[in-house]
């Protein structure tokens, strides 16, 4: 943690050169700094770092300029209490690339992405993931490297099987991770020296425990292949890109305009969406493989003209 000094005396005396002591809780010398400015009435120091105890929670220590009988300095033992919290680094997880559709017993992966909210870089963290009735469906480790793109986004591809049972299930996932201390109130404290790869070391330093929530949809077999074929109304061109969402499958169009999706028998609501475009509605009832044509119109935004004339 970043502290400053002020040290006074009445009457006023240039104290430069002493140094104030920072005690901890247990009366030994946490750090110490010498006062370097004097304005004619009050002594102040540099800023300095003094590293936060490595267990959370509520600190009184003491700050000490001690008594000076020297050849030009006379000043007498002077202290002053300070308090602060130290609390445990938090954990944050986010989970991605979940199908939106799995089949019953269909295997299938996720990424998992922990970050540590002072950054820090895993030492044999791992992610767990559970299901709807708590039992573990697997475990990883995380990444030595972040996640291309981020600062301190830590992942795993995590390999997983599907429930046999049809319908939304509410899984979970965990990060068991080392320990870290975060903020002290009044300001980010300096707990850890940057290790050789880069981002504070972990070890032996507390982090809250990090969870995230994701949902697996177990969908019937597939029976039928419906494809979409996007075109815009205007030019007759494919339209790349687009979203098709037949619930709960949904997938992009290619270069051609075409999307294909694979579902199961039944009746469907379909929508067809591109960027500047007007989404494309159809409702039927799929009992084969089937191919629908969706013709999009542009959306033109109106000018003043349009709007004042």
């Amino acid at each position: 943690m970043t502290l400053k000094g002020e040290v006074s005396c009445s009457p006023a005396r240039d104290l430069r050169g002493q140094t104030v002591q920072i005690m901890d809780q247990d009366g030994a010398v946490a750090g110490g700094v010498e006062l370097s400015e004097f304005d004619g009435e009050t002594n102040e120091t540099q800023e300095f770092v003094v590293k936060a105890p490595a267990t959370p929670g509520a600190y009184t220590w003491l700050a000490v300029c001690p008594a000076c009988e020297t050849e030009g300095c006379s000043s007498e033992y002077a202290a002053a209490q300070f308090s602060f919290t130290v609390k445990a680094h938090s954990t944050r997880l986010v989970v991605w690339d979940v199908p939106s559709t799995v089949e019953g017993g269909e295997k299938f992966s996720v990424k998992i992405g922990v970050k540590c909210s002072s950054e820090c870089r895993p030492d044999g963290w791992t992610v767990e993931v559970s299901d709807q009735d708590g039992k573990a469906r697997a475990t990883a480790p995380l990444s030595d490297e972040p996640s291309p793109g981020t600062s301190a986004l830590y992942f795993a591809e995590v390999d997983l099987s599907a429930p046999d049972e049809e319908g939304l299930h509410a899984w979970e996932v965990r990060a068991s991770v080392g320990s870290g201390v975060d903020d002290v109130e009044g300001g980010p404290p300096e707990i850890l020296a940057d290790d050789a790869a880069g981002g504070p070391a972990a070890t032996d330093l507390p982090h809250t425990e990090g969870i995230a929530a994701f949902g697996v949809r177990v969908v019937p077999q597939p029976e039928c292949l419906l494809t979409v074929l996007a075109i815009d109304m205007e030019s007759q061109t494919p339209v790349e890109g687009a979203k098709v969402v037949v619930h709960p499958y949904n997938t992009l169009t290619d270069e051609r305009g075409v999307a294909e999706l694979r579902v199961p028998k039944g009746e469907y609501r379909l929508f067809v969406s591109g960027k500047r475009y007007f989404p494309f509605r159809s409702d039927g009832d799929v009992k084969a493989d089937v191919t629908i044509r969706a013709e999009l119109a542009l959306d033109l935004e109106l000018s003043d003209a349009d709007i004042w004339s």
